[in-house]
């Protein structure tokens, strides 16, 4: 179905016979008249096939006063972004509040005092609609977070039961989908974002969902991190496109929160939308371990996390130093002094005993790997050569990663 603002951008740019664009007050597009008309440039190009604008292109039209304006204006032209093109731009104001962006290309071609008539009484037409649907857009976004809160945190199965025939019949959601929760950790401590941080977590979680399909997504912020439930099989996000889509998140995340350690993490597929609080668990775990352990990535998916995706389903009460080793925990508490000789034993337990490719691995001679190796058995009582005592120390290791014992 073709939208309300759709239809009056395809009857401007008919009437005026030239392009034209409609932003929301984000600089994200939301509709542009469907036939094409000369001039066109790069900027308008990407502008289409983007629906937002780099932050460069936004930085542009603040300096030119855009987000100020009372009335028309043209932005300089600008090489270095593809705004090679004269266009005109006209802030929507709904009383005085912006409310988006009218675009008017003109090239050589200035607006003359007639079609500016005609573009001002469409302005003023837009700002109506688009001011109706914004606040429409606030109800959902509303109901959209009561409902996701429900449907991950609720503690009663029921409860959550409910919420997902609730998000169902509200049309929020696809059903009989299978899906994924995605999360957002911006900090190690899991601290409570600023107000500044959530609002723009909010703004790029926001810009995600508007890269995926209608009825397929669900994005919902808490105090210490961001959420977004996806649809298994939404078209937009097929094959690479997803993870393309999970880089650009991160990029933007580094990009837009200086300051912050921000981490994507990734929980496995559930069958029923009632299940979305496990794929959350799952994605939570995923981020827990990726603060703890060398090497996991940034973008951290709760399916390749190993052993310490199951170790991580111990609850945190129950996984403490006691579950340590002994000898394990003598050698861990030599601190710097020791750290030569738990990466050795880590090295070595990881080859499953394969003594020439951990030798290989770390780097050092085979005589000098086994007299690490003697003297661990010697400082912990372990014998390397018995199963059980690997298998004991393998996991300690992995625990005492997760327990922040091991020395940086």
């Amino acid at each position: 179905m073709v939208s309300e603002l759709q239809r009056l951008a395809d009857a401007l740019g008919h009437s005026l016979k030239r392009n034209v664009s409609v932003d929301d007050p984000t600089m994200h597009q939301i509709a542009f008249s469907s036939h094409v008309y000369e001039p066109i440039d790069l900027l308008r190009q990407r502008s289409i096939l983007r629906k937002d604008l780099p932050p460069e292109v936004v930085a542009w039209l603040r300096a030119a006063g855009a987000f100020n304006a009372q009335g028309p204006l043209r932005p300089p032209l600008n090489e270095a972004i593809g705004a090679t093109e004269q266009r005109l731009c006209l802030p929507i104001r709904h009383h005085g509040l912006l409310v988006g962006f009218l675009w008017v290309m003109e090239g050589t071609d200035a607006v003359s005092d007639d079609e500016l008539a005609t573009v001002l009484s469409a302005v003023d037409s837009l700002a109506v609609v688009m001011r109706r649907e914004q606040l429409a857009g606030e109800v959902r976004r509303a109901q959209v977070r009561e409902l996701a809160t429900e449907l991950i945190f609720a503690a009663d199965a029921s409860a959550r039961r409910a919420a997902a025939e609730k998000v169902l019949e509200a049309e929020l959601f696809v059903p009989n989908e299978p899906l994924f929760v995605l999360v957002v950790s911006l900090h190690a401590d899991r601290r409570a974002m600023s107000d500044e941080e959530r609002g723009t977590l909010d703004g790029l979680l926001d810009r995600v969902s508007r890269r995926l399909s209608d009825r397929r997504q669900l994005a919902l912020s808490r105090r210490d991190h961001g959420i977004l439930v996806l649809s298994g099989r939404d078209p937009l996000i097929g094959g690479r496109a997803r993870d393309l889509l999970y880089q650009d998140l991160l990029a933007d995340l580094v990009r837009d929160l200086p300051g912050t350690s921000p981490l994507v993490g990734i929980g496995d597929v559930v069958d029923d939308l009632a299940d979305a609080n496990r794929s959350h668990r799952d994605a939570e775990r995923a981020v827990r371990v990726a603060r703890l352990v060398d090497g996991v990535g940034s973008i951290v998916r709760a399916d390749q996390l190993g052993v310490y995706g199951v170790l991580a389903r111990i609850p945190a009460e129950d996984l403490d130093a006691s579950t340590v080793p002994p000898g394990l925990l003598d050698l861990l508490g030599l601190g710097a002094k020791g750290k030569q000789l738990i990466d050795t034993l880590e090295a070595y337990l990881d080859n499953a005993g394969d003594g020439p490719a951990t030798a290989e691995q770390l780097f050092v001679h085979r005589t000098t790997l086994y007299y690490r190796l003697q003297r661990i058995e010697e400082l912990t009582g372990a014998r390397l050569s018995n199963g059980e005592d690997r298998l004991a120390f393998h996991l300690g290791l992995k625990i005492a990663t997760l327990l922040g014992l091991r020395a940086p």
